[in-house]
């Protein structure tokens, strides 16, 4: 070209070297791009997933420690239990009924004790009286045995329990959840009543098998809690809040192996696999190289529907979402590539290189997939 380079009639030379350059090495240009196309997003996720799971040990920790506040709540007021009397509590889980993710609920049945003094003030004194479950109801509730002598009482009951609680599911379907039974009696606050937990004694039945989670660990203890009102109590201003003892039962539960995950997801490999094999096919065969992925990209489109049904409605994208997200877009890359490989073919006339470019293509995409998928599952599950 004449008077490149003189009056501005001429191309940028350095626009010219970076055309080059593409020209040269097209084929590792286009494998950096795949690589950056799931590096970026995987690496966001991940470093959101260490977020959550270090979010998830804070909250989890606050909950069951006594002298910090609820996570999200205001710290409880200081109230002095020098003459509150004290009443030792436990639990012994029988059987957890049913978790619902999407519905947001679980129960269980639980035996509950509580052993207290006698006291020739209050010789009724029960603390079952007015004993109510935060976050849930009471179904049924039968005494078991109990003791009563002139020093010391001793009562035990077996309550079945209906709990409400919101799951977050950002690593669902390889998650862990804290379930929660706590209770507080309604009529006496903590300067009058001081429950005491029973961790020695207290415990989980062997037989406790939720669906498809295991039982971790579990912690008996007793909480401060405080309220914002004074829920018309005549005599007390409106914001006077007023702090309640919380005895906590708290199971740590976790997915059991990868059953559930391999369950719902295997439809969607099955269609990444499909639709990467359109590699193997003529770029000028129509038909079967698009329609390969076509029918890939519905199918990985069902199978975010059939997630859908697990999780509750919600704006939080668990791993799951993430997951399938993952599938389409693996999809729809492989389909870009389809269409790039018949433009070289086809226009540029070159059958040679656009079979070199699907073959490196099919390794280089479905690495991408498989190494962000184990990054994912990965971070889901570490505890670190």
């Amino acid at each position: 070209m004449k008077g490149a380079g003189h009056g501005g009639s001429g191309r940028d030379p350095r626009g010219a070297g970076i055309e080059a350059f593409v020209r040269r090495h097209w084929l590792e240009t286009w494998v950096a791009i795949v690589v950056i196309l799931f590096a970026l997003p995987t690496v966001f996720l991940a470093v959101a997933q260490r977020r959550w799971l270090t979010l998830e040990r804070e909250t989890w920790a606050a909950t069951l420690d006594p002298t910090r506040p609820d996570p999200g709540l205001n710290p409880p007021e200081a109230v002095d239990t020098t003459g509150a009397r004290r009443v030792t509590i436990g639990f012994y889980m029988e059987s957890i009924e049913h978790i619902s993710i999407h519905d947001g609920g679980w129960s269980t049945i639980l035996d509950l004790w509580c052993a207290w003094e006698h006291d020739r003030a209050d010789p009724d004194f029960d603390p079952f009286d007015h004993l109510l479950p935060v976050n849930g109801k009471i179904v049924s509730s039968d005494v078991v045995r109990e003791s009563h002598t002139e020093s010391s009482h001793y009562v035990h009951r077996r309550l079945e329990l209906d709990f409400k609680r919101t799951f977050r599911v950002v690593n669902f379907p390889v998650d862990r959840h804290l379930l929660l039974a706590s209770f507080e009696n309604s009529a006496h606050p903590r300067d009058e009543l001081l429950f005491v937990a029973d961790d020695a004694t207290s415990a989980v039945s062997r037989r406790v098998s939720p669906a498809g989670y295991a039982i971790e660990r579990f912690h008996a203890v007793e909480n401060p809690h405080s309220y914002l009102t004074s829920r018309g109590w005549p005599g007390f201003p409106p914001e006077r809040s007023g702090t309640w003892s919380q005895p906590r039962f708290a199971i740590e539960i976790g997915r059991a192996g990868w059953g559930l995950f391999l369950k719902m997801f295997q439809a969607l490999f099955v269609s990444v696999g499909v639709a990467l094999l359109a590699c193997f096919i003529k770029p000028i065969h129509v038909d079967p190289r698009f329609g390969l992925g076509v029918g890939a990209l519905f199918a990985s489109v069902a199978n975010g529907y059939l997630v859908g049904t697990y999780v509750p409605e919600t704006g939080e994208f668990s791993l799951a979402d993430v997951v399938n997200l993952l599938g389409i877009g693996t999809i729809l890359l492989s389909m870009t590539q389809s269409t790039i490989s018949l433009w070289i073919y086809e226009t540029l006339d070159d059958p040679v290189a656009s079979r070199r470019f699907d073959r490196v293509s099919f390794w280089a995409i479905l690495g991408g997939f498989v190494a962000a998928l184990t990054i994912l599952a990965a971070g889901a599950v570490s505890r670190i």
